[in-house]
């Protein structure tokens, strides 16, 4: 039978893998997509009219223009780069292509193209071309290197994504892995890491225009010039970007913004709906592509405050066709939709083979996109308009008009255009509701010239539409040189009454380096502060600082309010500002909402003179056990933890500390105590020990591992030999792993001799397992003694869980190893084997997708043993210590996702690379970078804590081989168990219950695990009496299905205290605009509802209360007397105008 199978399995993986990927047939794929309502589609090109197309943008003629690449993702060896640029025209308008031509070739893998200016701006690699046909023949005969000195470290995340602004200018992309030093007139410009530039083509000038996000391939503008991105590998769909604005992964970022749509697909590609042909309703509409999942995507945009909210519409198109790839997306001449296909069942780039044979490298499509019923738009002859007809066109509703006419105009004689501007302006009708969209339109053809306007700039400086007057504000900044009055506009703008005009203010007025400008910044907090605003004003402040610093130092009510001088303070780093800031904070003068800021800041950066302006609101008696002591002794701990500093102090001060403190303050009083390495408080530590509850004698044990001293070793080493009690010998050597640990490997093996609880024998393995030192003194002398069989097998099984896969390698581990299996503790052997060769992954992968039973595989996959939901989340909601896996099966192969299972570090992807911190101290902390800032490093943890490290405090940071995905997780289970696991999570993405849908699905959970927490925050006997109370956080996770609902026998049940069974679980909602906030429960019957201490009546299972402004936890609790089986399912219902503005929170 082993044979019959080996031969099977080489017959099936001869007949070629390649019979896995589908028809490239166009009407196969046709046949298969879903159209939107009222909407349909037809091809508009296909191979080899059009290639692997990577970008595309339209010309004034209407030609589309395409970048293509066939060497992607790299050269093969000895194979010669002969990429693309190709023209594509639908002449007799019926919207399908009939001419296709090659305009340039032999271009080393081009990821962007913008038409202008005469010829086409090309990405070429590390520099941008502009390429000319001067003998109109339709090739490029004349090349201009424009730019050089990108950077090349990724061929996808080179610049890319080309794209006009309004404003004329040129904008594009570069991606997380390229560091660019561009040499320019204006002198070296820098962008570390992913963001936008901003090109002047007329001037050369080159700015960065924001930064960050992981892989942002798509870029577009409203039609008021602001600019929305989408990020390719991130996970918060369309972010909104200004000038200045940074978001996640920017190198040197102190402050980032998060994108409108958490928990999001990747996207790639960015449009706005407009135009005549399409409906009104669509009108403004986003469009973006979610490449993995094979869709396009829609997003309706809501202004609230600086910025907006963003809420998910129905899909235009999808399909479970998985060689439809969209990457680009455009409106047409036409007022069609234009898709571009990059067409390919292999979309990943480090995660699968370069060269696996099952990557397409010579198909492509244009899929066009149009509304039923309803007249396209007739092609405007723009190339023979005059002048005033082009001036005309700005007032076209189609933004593709509007935008290739200024380019146009851009381009004839400045002298003819300004004149032609001037009647034009003056002849314009100002009752049109659109008059000032109009003046817009011509400030920013006298941008796009560069003709300083100061009459036309300052009309619109005083708009009736705060749109208008926003983007007035930007252009006034880019001609700031040439405005002598800027900066008072500016400051007038501040004071505006509406949001987005003064963001815009706040952002320019960071120019002028006067202390004006920082007294009109600060003016903003007189008015409401959003997310966005909080960021710039940061930024403007922290820019200004040599200004306003040292006279705030010099008086600390120099702007004459302590909300503006904290939230100043609050932007520096300075130590004279954290001394200030220390000084406030001890007088009491910190305002609230500013407390947790400054705590977390004196932590890190307060100096010992600092720390005991604190210690001494410590020791107030008048502070006794209340929660500002325990914060201000968080201060102290964080401090000696981090820093090793601590405050002017006495022994005798902390015996009375501790003499008067309840449980919580005696924890903090006593991790202190081993801190600040207090050895004369020995004896109180001994007394705690015995009198305190487990908490307070863990603590007490801890202080004592601490203080180094001879005598406390010894009573720790009594304690870890004699004591009683094995949990508190466990403690004990625990801590002598770190000082003494061959004294605690001998007292180890002693205890684990006498088979104690399996807790405390996998506690003991962990204090082992906590480096390499202490792994290889165990092993040594576990080696010559031996233990148990049963608790040896415990040590193993700590191994795999424990262990980082890059230290199960190392000689400590391996002889640890070994030990433990000569004492018998031999791991069963692996049910579902998990070395396997490239064959042997093939007939798996088969089986998968003949046997496989994918409902069944996600309740594998949701098991608590298998700790999947640990680390991924899907639909954002999970562990965020691995990607997102919503579209898994749609973005990756059957096998490869097999062999990332099964060798997970040989599949890392990119940003979620494992990293090493060596602190100044000697400690090493591990975990995935978050953000590399200017003042600190964050990492999050193994246990999804993301912990801030200031960089005074780091040795070196690097990154480390390996995943913290161990290897192994799956051996446990039958064979059939992983197939049907690894069915489960190849259907991610596809069609039906596996994919994450458009609805507002609660999908993170928190659940109560037993009563008398409740109690003790509502002081009730019964459940039913919860409703109105308000609760804590619950500290059980939990997260719902694929399909949004949540089994109730995932659900601890508890019960009260008059015997009734119940369960109880909280989602966290973000209420962004105070209103209305509804909801629908399908799945139980009876549950009672309620937020903020308001019960929500239910009626067939829906219902609503008015919500405040921020985040808020809803309750719900279920009667398990009368619900013991199905799901709970949670929809949030967005209403009308009056409702409320909310997010879902995610994450973990």
């Amino acid at each position: 039978m082993a044979l019959l199978l080996l031969i099977t399995s080489i017959s099936a993986h001869g007949q070629n893998s390649l019979r896995d990927i589908p028809s490239p047939d166009p009407q196969d794929q046709m046949d298969r997509f879903q159209v939107a309502e009222g909407f349909e589609v037809n091809l508009f090109a296909t191979d080899p009219m059009v290639v692997k197309p990577i970008q595309m943008n339209w010309d004034a003629q209407g030609r589309l223009w395409v970048v293509s690449s066939t060497i992607y993702p790299h050269l093969k060896p000895g194979e010669t780069a002969n990429d693309k640029i190709l023209v594509i025209e639908d002449t007799d308008r019926d919207g399908i292509a009939d001419k296709s031509t090659v305009f340039a070739e032999g271009l080393f893998t081009p990821t962007g193209l913008l038409p202008g200016d005469g010829g086409v701006y090309v990405a070429n690699s590390t520099e941008i071309l502009h390429l000319k046909d001067t003998n109109g023949d339709g090739k490029a005969d004349e090349t201009k290197k424009i730019l050089s000195g990108f950077g090349t470290g990724d061929t996808h995340h080179l610049i890319h994504t080309f794209r006009w602004g309004p404003d004329g200018l040129m904008y594009f992309n570069q991606s997380i892995y390229i560091y660019s030093h561009v040499e320019t007139p204006y002198g070296i410009r820098r962008l570390e890491g992913g963001g936008v530039w901003q090109y002047n083509t007329k001037t050369q000038q080159l700015e960065v225009f924001a930064k960050g996000l992981v892989n942002p391939w798509g870029l577009q503008f409203d039609k008021w010039g602001k600019s929305f991105l989408t990020d390719g590998a991130g996970r918060e769909g369309i972010n909104y970007a200004f000038p200045g604005a940074t978001f996640l992964t920017a190198p040197g970022a102190e402050r980032i913004l998060s994108g409108l749509n958490p928990g999001q697909p990747k996207h790639s590609g960015l449009d706005i709906i407009s135009g005549a042909h399409m409906p009104a309703a669509l009108s403004g509409s986003l469009i973006t592509n979610d490449f993995r999942a094979n869709r396009v995507n829609r997003f309706v945009l809501e202004e609230q405050g600086s910025g907006f909210v963003s809420k998910q519409a129905d899909d235009l198109l999808w399909t479970d066709h998985i060689g439809f790839r969209p990457v680009d997306i455009l409106m047409g001449p036409d007022g069609a939709i234009y898709i571009a296909d990059w067409y390919n069942p292999i979309i990943q780039h480090g995660e699968v083979d370069f060269f696996d044979a099952r990557r397409d490298q010579q198909h492509g499509r244009i899929w066009r996109i149009t509304k039923k019923d309803s007249p396209l738009v007739k092609y405007p002859d723009l190339q023979n308009k005059t002048i005033p007809e082009l001036l005309e066109a700005l007032k076209s509703e189609e933004n593709w008009e509007r935008l290739q006419a200024k380019l146009i105009l851009k381009n004839k004689d400045e002298k003819e255009v300004k004149d032609a501007l001037s009647k034009w302006i003056a002849a314009l009708e100002t009752s049109n509701t659109e008059y000032e969209h109009h003046l817009l339109e011509a400030l920013w053809i006298h941008q796009a010239i560069g003709d300083v306007n100061v009459p036309l700039l300052q009309k619109l400086l005083t708009a009736q539409n705060p749109e208008a007057r926003a983007a007035a504000i930007r252009v006034l900044v880019h001609w700031k040189e040439n405005i002598p009055e800027t900066q008072s506009l500016l400051v007038t703008a501040i004071k505006d009454n509406h949001a987005t005009v003064r963001l815009e203010a706040i952002v320019g007025i960071a120019n002028f380096k006067t202390m004006e400008a920082t007294v009109a910044t600060l003016s903003a907090l007189d008015q409401t502060m959003d997310v966005n605003l909080d960021f710039a004003l940061w930024h403007t402040v922290n820019n200004l600082s040599p200004v306003w610093l040292p006279e705030v130092l010099k008086n600390p009510t120099y702007f004459g309010d302590m909300d503006k001088t904290i939230f100043a303070l609050n932007t520096v780093s300075d130590p004279k500002s954290t001394s200030l800031l220390a000084e406030l904070y001890s007088s009491n003068k910190v305002p609230d909402k500013y407390l947790e800021l400054v705590r977390e800041k004196l932590a890190k950066y307060g100096t010992a003179e600092d720390l005991t302006k604190i210690y001494l609101q410590v020791i107030n008696p008048a502070l006794a056990n209340t929660e500002n002591q325990l914060e201000d002794l968080e201060i102290l701990y964080k401090a000696a933890a981090a820093r090793k500093l601590e405050p002017q102090h006495t022994s005798s001060q902390l015996r009375t500390l501790l003499k008067e403190a309840n449980e919580s303050v005696e924890v903090k009083v006593l991790q202190l105590v081993g801190m600040w390495k207090k050895a004369d408080l020995l004896d109180l530590l001994l007394q705690k020990n015995v009198t305190g509850n487990e908490e307070v004698r863990k603590a007490a044990m801890e202080a004592m591992g601490k203080l180094d001293d001879e005598g406390s070793q010894e009573v720790l080493l009594t304690m870890a030999k004699t004591h009683k009690n094995e949990s508190i010998r466990v403690l004990a050597i625990s801590q002598l792993v770190k000082t003494a640990p061959e004294k605690a490997a001998d007292a180890a093996i002693v205890l684990l001799t006498k088979k104690p609880s399996d807790t405390d024998t996998r506690n003991l393995f962990a204090a082992f397992l906590s480096s390499n030192n202490a792994t290889e003194v165990l092993a040594n002398t576990l080696s010559s003694t031996g233990i148990p069989s049963e608790t040896a097998k415990i040590g193993r099984k700590a191994m795999q869980e424990l262990l980082p896969l890059h230290r199960r390698t190392k000689d400590a581990a391996i002889k640890l190893k070994d030990a433990l299996e000569a004492s018998g503790g031999v791991l069963p052997p692996e049910k579902m084997p998990q070395q396997l060769d490239n064959r042997q992954i093939y007939a798996l992968g088969q089986e998968v997708k003949t046997l496989g039973d994918p409902v069944i595989g996600e309740a594998i996959y949701r098991r608590q043993s298998m700790m999947c939901q640990n680390c991924h989340g899907i639909g954002g909601a999970g562990g965020q210590l691995g990607p997102d896996l919503s579209s898994l099966g749609t973005s990756l192969p059957v096998d490869n996702i097999i062999k990332s299972i099964l060798e997970p570090t040989e599949s890392i992807k990119e940003g979620f690379e494992l990293q090493k911190i060596t602190k100044n101290d000697g400690g090493i902390l591990m975990g995935y970078l978050i953000n590399d800032g200017a003042r600190e490093v964050v990492l999050r943890d193994m246990a999804g804590n993301e912990n801030g490290i200031p960089k005074s405090q780091i040795k070196s940071l690097e990154k480390v081989p390996g995943s913290l995905m161990p290897a192994g997780i799956t051996a446990s289970l039958e064979k059939q168990d992983f197939i049907n696991l690894v069915s489960y999570l190849s259907k991610l993405g596809s069609n039906g219950d596996f994919r994450v849908t458009n609805e507002k699905l609660v999908r993170r959970w928190k659940a109560a695990t037993e009563f008398k927490v409740l109690r003790k925050d509502a002081g009730v006997d019964g459940w039913e009496s919860l409703p109105g109370n308000n609760l804590s956080q619950m500290p059980k996770g939990l997260y719902s299905k694929v399909a949004g609902d949540l089994p109730l026998s995932d659900i601890p049940t508890i019960t009260d205290n008059n015997d009734k069974k119940f369960s109880l679980v909280q989602f966290e909602v973000n209420i962004l605009k105070a209103g209305e906030f509804s909801l629908k429960l399908t799945g139980v019957d009876q549950a009672k509802v309620w937020v903020s201490g308001n019960e929500i009546s239910l009626n067939k299972g829906t219902g609503a209360t008015n919500l405040s402004v921020g985040k808020q936890w809803v309750n719900i609790a279920i009667d398990r007397e009368k619900a013991d089986e199905g799901s709970l399912k949670v929809l949030i219902i967005d209403g009308e105008a009056n409702s409320a503005q909310s997010q879902v929170i995610v994450g973990q």
